[in-house]
């Protein structure tokens, strides 16, 4: 079981409860946080990892199907990382159930704070990128340096975590 910390914003555009009693997330990479964002392309639910600040996009249209589409994001990207295929299934058994709870770090949305402007910034198409996916867009946030790692990079920090 894992939990998705999302904020209001996202919580009230969902229209999810949150669960009560809150279980411990199970995997090894921990809760994930959520917030709907708004990008010169569309409208994206961003998913953050706590531990490791790894990230995930989905379109806004897709958020009818959200878990699903979130395992999906993070199979894809812990593949693209090179985490273990046999590691990454383990880790994605644990995404099966999903609880939802209000977000509880501030580490963890001032860095989703930062990746939404560098997003908006980068993927700009006044900025001359116009061709990019939304993998494109995870890796490259993956080897982003981020100040309240201890290594700085969140690929680096999931190598840590499950090995690899």
């Amino acid at each position: 079981m894992i939990t998705l910390r999302c904020t209001k914003k996202l919580r009230d555009f969902l229209g999810v409860e949150l669960t009560d009693p809150l279980q411990p997330t199970s995997s090894t990479l921990g809760d994930w946080y959520a917030n709907l964002v708004q990008t010169f392309s569309g409208d994206l639910i961003l998913i953050v990892n706590e531990k490791t600040l790894l990230a995930v996009a989905i379109p806004v249209q897709d958020a009818v199907r959200l878990e699903d589409w979130f395992r999906m994001r993070v199979c894809n990207l812990l593949s693209m990382i090179d985490i273990d295929p046999g590691v990454a299934g383990e880790e994605l058994r644990h995404y099966e159930e999903v609880q939802y709870a209000k977000t509880a770090s501030r580490r963890v949305l001032g860095s989703m704070n930062d990746f939404v402007y560098a997003i908006q910034h980068r993927f700009d198409p006044a900025n001359g990128e116009v061709n990019y996916s939304l993998s494109d867009m995870e890796v490259w946030l993956s080897d982003w340096i981020c100040f309240p790692l201890e290594s700085h990079v969140p690929q680096k920090e999931a190598r840590k975590l499950l090995g690899g």
